[in-house]
């Protein structure tokens, strides 16, 4: 048996593996026949075809074609601006951002470094460069970067946050708990630094975890995770009632949130040992996903508790249709026979 344990908060960048094909010059119609037509892109549009030399409007169109998903387009837009205005530095940190969001980081890290050599002090690029170097995990490069950056201003929450995930990625857990609280500190309301620190002293057992998570839900009372991960917390300190409530107040946010079904299904089988309300949670999470072949399993072995030998036998054949020589299902099958 087992339950969802703890999962990382990686708050970055992150690759979408799209491919990058673009053509065109600054002058021509650049909409891509494609692309959504709605309101806000056609007044983008208009504004450029109204003045097709102004850089910083193909930008503005650039970062809306970001935000729906179209990168092929925005990375064209940007294109054109550097064609306009190879002089800005902000047009190569938007750049980056696209050549990560199509999955190149190589070319993300010119982008960032042309951007440095125009503006050596620009502190976005040190940052998304920081941010870069961790999605990589080349680590000494974060950390040269990250102290590059708070040399220029020591004010910067995000940077801390930065070295401390690099910090706990390679296990130092005091020095990522010691960043985490310098990012709160600087940034009071910095949801993620409060989840971060919540997850880590969740690890080490510390109740100190309930009140970095307790802070994060009332940043952020509609966002499941922190309830989850309180939850969890609790589940895993034998504070069951607790983390009853806890599932419970997360699935009024998110009724079909699985993990916290799957776990209130874990607590009834483990701890309560009330086999028909286990029976009942892996059944709804089979029912939202049926490849769950744990759920299978558990809802199998409830059944086998109850001793309902054949309903058990048909769960553990299922947990090893969905997951074939499952050692868990054999073991079962091999207790029934």
């Amino acid at each position: 048996m087992n339950y969802f344990t703890l999962y990382k908060l990686l708050i970055l960048l992150v690759f979408f593996g799209k491919g990058c094909n673009f053509s065109g010059k600054p002058g021509e119609e650049t909409q891509h026949q494609d692309a959504p037509k709605d309101e806000l892109l056609e007044k983008f549009t208009e504004r450029i075809e109204a003045n097709p030399n102004n850089d910083k409007l193909y930008i503005e169109r650039a970062n809306y074609y970001l935000t729906i998903d179209e990168v092929d387009l925005a990375l064209r837009d940007i294109i054109f601006a550097i064609d306009i205005n190879d002089k800005n530095p902000d047009h190569y940190i938007t750049l980056s951002e696209t050549y990560l969001a199509l999955g190149n980081p190589d070319r993300c890290l010119e982008g960032l470094d042309k951007a440095l050599e125009l503006d050596p002090v620009n502190q976005e690029a040190l940052l998304k460069k920081a941010q870069l170097f961790l999605i990589m995990q080349q680590y000494d490069k974060t950390y040269e970067t990250i102290k590059e950056l708070i040399g220029i201003d020591n004010f910067n929450p995000t940077a801390y946050y930065v070295r401390g995930y690099a910090l706990i990625e390679q296990g130092d857990t005091v020095g990522a708990i010691r960043n985490f609280l310098t990012a709160v500190d600087q940034k009071q309301d910095y949801y993620e630094a409060y989840m971060q620190l919540g997850i880590v002293y969740s690890v080490q057992k510390n109740s100190l975890a309930a009140d970095y998570l307790s802070n994060a839900i009332e940043l952020k009372p509609e966002s499941p995770e922190a309830y989850y991960q309180l939850g969890l917390y609790y589940q895993e300190n034998d504070h069951i009632i607790k983390a009853i409530e806890t599932y419970n107040r997360l699935r009024e946010i998110n009724p079909e949130y699985i993990f916290a079904i799957y776990n209130l299904g874990y607590i009834h089988l483990v701890y309560l040992q009330e086999f028909d309300t286990a029976i009942d949670y892996f059944s709804q999470v089979i029912h939202l996903d049926p490849e769950q072949f744990d759920a299978w399993y558990n809802r199998g072995y409830s059944y086998e508790l109850m001793g309902n030998k054949e309903m058990a036998r048909k769960d553990y054949l299922k947990a090893l249709e969905v997951r074939a020589n499952y050692p868990l299902a054999i073991e079962g099958l091999n207790r029934l026979d």
